[in-house]
């Protein structure tokens, strides 16, 4: 495991776009908004690009993400936004460059390929959390607070307390109990499907796997879960936490997916909780690419980093 540097106060964040193209004048917005925290913003030269359903070439958008990482005065790298596009990069990115940089490095959704990637090839822990642009009022400002906390590596408590009890989170521990030591691996559940069958797939022996998504209809959410089982992902595991899939207020969806849960983990004894504050919501967790952490699949459910920059990993 290796950890990235802690951001500092006023340090400068460089912004890119590796997957789809993003609003210029909400990109504005949310840079306006983050320099009002004391930090400073610079941004990539195709971080307002439009090639097609992304934001540049292949090859635009990396040399943007190296750039940044290879640029001195630059002290964390944030994902302008997600959508499509990230796995066209995985070949080619550079993971040993971004991993010696030691600058966190925040991304989420789409992001979760290149991120696990990173992880898997250098054991380099990255971020997942609010994208650049939504700091421009799209996840709440209990979420951005608890990023800035997570990222200054100022964080010690109880994560999943970030946020306030009237949140409309509503959490269910699905089976188990117990407070679980090992390495989270947070990402969209989608993205980490994809990562099946290739080099970039991380090994999840006993690792605590944390998943969220958008907008999955029941069948969806049954085959990419059972991808996972047939796979021999889901067997390794330590714990599962699931996200915030979207699913209040749609008639029946929670209960199947509930019971999808229950089906596609037949026969493995590990603990788990849902509807935890990750997933595309305005409250959202930023957490930890390959950190390591103490979670307590209880009735009060808790999340603790273990690992800060200096620990020996």
């Amino acid at each position: 495991m290796l950890l990235p540097r802690a951001l500092p106060a006023k340090g400068l964040i460089g912004i890119c776009s590796p997957a789809g193209p993003v609003k210029q004048d909400k990109l504005e917005r949310a840079v306006r908004r983050i320099e009002r925290t004391g930090y400073r913003v610079k941004l990539a030269p195709n971080v307002f690009g439009k090639h097609g359903y992304l934001s540049a070439s292949d090859e635009g958008r990396l040399s943007d993400l190296h750039q940044l990482f290879l640029d001195p005065e630059v002290d964390a790298v944030f994902c302008s936004r997600g959508g499509y596009g990230t796995s066209r990069l995985l070949e080619k990115a550079d993971a040993t460059l971004i991993a010696d940089s030691r600058k966190p490095f925040l991304g989420f959704s789409d992001t979760t390929a290149l991120q696990w990637m990173i992880y898997a090839k250098t054991g380099f822990v990255t971020y997942t959390g609010p994208l650049a642009v939504e700091w421009d009022d799209l996840v709440s400002e209990a979420a951005c607070e608890h990023a800035w906390s997570v990222l200054a590596q100022a964080e010690t408590g109880n994560l999943f307390a970030a946020f306030p009890s009237e949140s409309p989170q509503r959490f269910e521990l699905l089976k188990g109990r117990g407070v679980l030591h090992g390495v989270l691996m947070p990402g969209n559940l989608a993205m980490i499907t994809t990562l099946c069958g290739t080099p970039y797939l991380p090994d999840m022996q006993d690792k605590i796997l944390f998943i969220e998504d958008i907008s999955e209809s029941p069948y969806r959410f049954d085959r990419m879960l059972f991808q996972l089982r047939n796979a021999g992902i889901l067997k390794k595991l330590r714990g599962l936490i699931v996200g915030d899939f979207g699913w209040d207020g749609k008639e029946g969806e929670y209960e199947m997916q509930r019971q999808c849960l229950l089906d596609v983990t037949r026969g493995y004894s590990y603990p788990i909780m849902i509807n935890l504050p990750y997933g595309h919501g305005r409250d959202r967790l930023t957490l930890p690419v390959g950190g390591s952490v103490a979670a307590g699949f209880d009735d009060t459910p808790s999340l603790r980093l273990l690992r800060r920059d200096g620990d020996a990993a």
